[in-house]
């Protein structure tokens, strides 16, 4: 037995791995990796290069949301429909991301996690709502 795994063989860390379009398949857990936005060149600030000032600047980055799941719910190539743990609905267009598969153990983590820190939000409401009528029924 390794050293990253646990008595139940469960892995303690895996490794995502970059989805290819056709690799895509409904019902599994991705997250976008990298995204390509483009901006119009004017908009660059000093910028001094001799080229059009309104040709578009493509550059790649890394959404603020990167990790997020989202279950693929319908593909479409090169679209993808998706929804995440809250169930509001993306659509994914793969010609400007790139999507990874995200392992059920990751995505029943954050399920867990956000599940305790909801009910946890949700009994503190109701302790100080229960505080404010109490404080009302004394006045």
């Amino acid at each position: 037995m390794s050293a990253a795994t646990t008595q139940s063989e469960q892995p303690l860390q895996t490794v995502s791995r970059r989805l290819a379009a056709e690799d895509i398949r409904i019902g599994s857990h991705v997250t976008v990796v990298q995204q390509v936005s483009e901006l119009v060149s004017f908009l660059w600030i000093g910028d001094t290069s001799p080229e059009a000032r309104e040709q578009p600047v493509m550059y790649r980055h890394t959404p603020s949301n990167s990790g997020e799941p989202y279950r693929v719910l319908a593909v479409c190539l090169p679209f993808v429909f998706a929804e995440d743990i809250h169930g509001e609905a993306e659509t994914f267009d793969l010609r400007q991301c790139e999507l990874t598969q995200l392992t059920e153990g990751y995505v029943d983590s954050i399920r867990r996690k956000r599940k305790e820190s909801t009910a946890g939000k949700s009994s503190k409401t109701r302790s100080r709502r229960k505080k404010r009528k109490s404080k009302r029924r004394h006045k």
